[in-house]
């Protein structure tokens, strides 16, 4: 069904704008159709190139700003769209110009990483910007306590939560668009490339000078006491989990696992976390330097 879609929506910019609005419309419904939404714009970039990216985004944005024009708030719908939409926007234009899926992924942690510091030097206190979504959490908790729910975790959750919202919102986005991005390359090489996204994912390595950069926020973040930097960290581990994963799938692959054990790897990943999330961050960093993948090949020839 998706991949029909896809092939409809690179027919042109009308038809791409038409399935990405209508999509992130229904999102506020069934949210996981946001990357739907993301990766149908991606994909338009990707396969049609910058102009009739920008203007199948332009035609969205005036579709959505005339349907809320009939709500009174004409502004809000067009700001979301583009808070959605330009993330993978950037990273699609990247992977276009320079087929280096490293590069896009790194662009897109570090707009989220200026994502962090812009909202602190903007917001007087960021965690106490974030206190209303906080207390709107913890009434839903209280109302799961009343049905007889332990709720003694994510009440510790949010004991703190206000002081690394701003980090979380931001990789949260990070991990949205990464995911439409991948979700367009699976489409554009389903109907152009078979295989390619195999090839690119299991070569993903950021390079000494990002895992260098990656590798001194993490470190500030555990010796200072700075809710800055802990919340870059967030960003940091979250984007180096990527590398991690692609290290687990370009062992399997090597290795001849059967899709099974991946299978059951990830439901594994998903029980452990948030930890789990951090055990891909430090190996998709000490990969950096290590480069596991390339030894298992040597270990096979020997």
């Amino acid at each position: 069904m998706w991949q029909a879609l896809a092939g409809f929506a690179v027919r042109g910019p009308v038809q791409g704008a038409l399935l990405a609005f209508s999509t992130l419309l229904l999102s506020v419904v069934f949210p996981p159709l946001v990357v739907i939404s993301n990766a149908l714009i991606a994909l338009i970039w990707l396969r049609l190139g910058p102009v009739k990216g920008l203007i199948c985004v332009g035609i969205a944005l005036i579709a959505g700003t005339l349907i809320a024009s009939f709500s009174g708030n004409p502004v809000i719908p067009a700001t979301l769209m583009l808070s959605f939409w330009l993330p993978v926007v950037l990273m699609a234009y990247l992977l276009r110009r320079t087929v280096s899926l490293n590069l896009a992924m790194l662009a897109g942690a570090g707009l989220a990483l200026i994502g962090v510091m812009v909202t602190y030097l903007v917001v007087d206190d960021p965690s106490q910007s974030w206190e209303v979504v906080v207390q709107q959490i913890r009434a839903q908790i209280e109302a799961a306590t009343q049905s007889g729910s332990d709720t003694t975790r994510a009440e510790e959750w949010l004991s703190n939560a206000g002081t690394w919202m701003t980090g979380f919102s931001a990789s949260t986005q990070y991990v949205v668009a990464v995911l439409s991005l991948l979700l367009a390359r699976v489409w554009q090489a389903r109907m152009f490339n078979p295989g390619g996204l195999q090839k690119e994912f299991h070569g993903l390595r950021y390079g000494l000078a990002a895992g260098a950069i990656g590798l001194v926020i993490l470190a500030a973040s555990v010796f200072l006491d700075i809710e800055l930097l802990q919340n870059l960290a967030i960003v940091v581990i979250v984007a180096l989990a990527f590398q991690g994963l692609a290290v687990l799938h370009a062992l399997a692959a090597k290795l001849g696992m059967h899709v099974l054990v991946l299978a059951g790897i990830y439901a594994f990943l998903v029980m452990l976390a948030p930890t789990s999330v951090k055990v891909l961050g430090m190996l998709g960093l000490v990969d950096t330097w290590i480069d596991f993948r390339s030894r298992v090949n040597v270990q096979k020839r020997d």
